[in-house]
């Protein structure tokens, strides 16, 4: 009984309320301020200001890839990986949007020092990752990019000897079958 007494007064007033709420919905119709700050931090500030952790980088750089941004995905899923080196998702955010970069590159134009950098990241993604599609997605980048993959018991050294080429540009960057590995 206490709870009916209760509950009367607060539908009384919600029965007063409704209507009144109703006419102020004039606020989404208004639609000036669309595209304007007015004092919001903007994703983008983030940086600069330095309030970010990993995760906000990590969703900042995904979201820089999205918009076709590569070298700012790059630098924002730089500064993720190097606050947290162990976050698989961002390593591998940053290595495809390093890849991306890399395939843009003319054909004569590769540089061989990003081909060798992305070809580490792969690699320590496909040996430090814990989850079976992770090693996959590392497993397949390897192959696309060197034509050959790590074998099952190879050691990180001797792989990186056999697929890393000279970054003094006397070898071209070359990708998968069309590459030709002599060691």
């Amino acid at each position: 009984m206490r709870l009916s007494k209760n509950l009367v007064p607060a539908a009384m007033l919600l029965a007063i309320a409704l209507p009144a709420l109703a006419n102020d919905s004039e606020f989404i119709k208004d639609t000036d301020s669309i595209g304007k700050t007015n004092g919001v931090i903007m994703s983008d500030q983030m940086l600069e200001l330095g309030m970010v952790s990993s995760n906000a980088l990590r969703i900042e750089g995904e979201q820089a890839m999205r918009l076709g941004n590569t070298d700012r995905a790059i630098q924002v899923l730089q500064r993720s990986v190097e606050m947290s080196p162990l976050d698989m998702d961002g390593r591998i955010l940053y290595a495809t949007a390093l890849e991306k970069k890399l395939f843009r590159q003319k054909k004569h134009d590769r540089d061989p020092k990003l081909y060798n950098y992305l070809v580490k990241q792969w690699f320590f993604i496909h040996k430090k990752c814990e989850f079976p599609d992770q090693k996959m997605q590392a497993f397949q980048h390897l192959t696309q990019l060197t034509g050959t993959a790590p074998k099952m018991l190879e050691r990180e050294k001797k792989y990186l000897s056999r697929v890393l080429i000279p970054e003094d540009g006397s070898v071209a960057v070359q990708f998968g079958k069309n590459r030709i590995v002599d060691r």
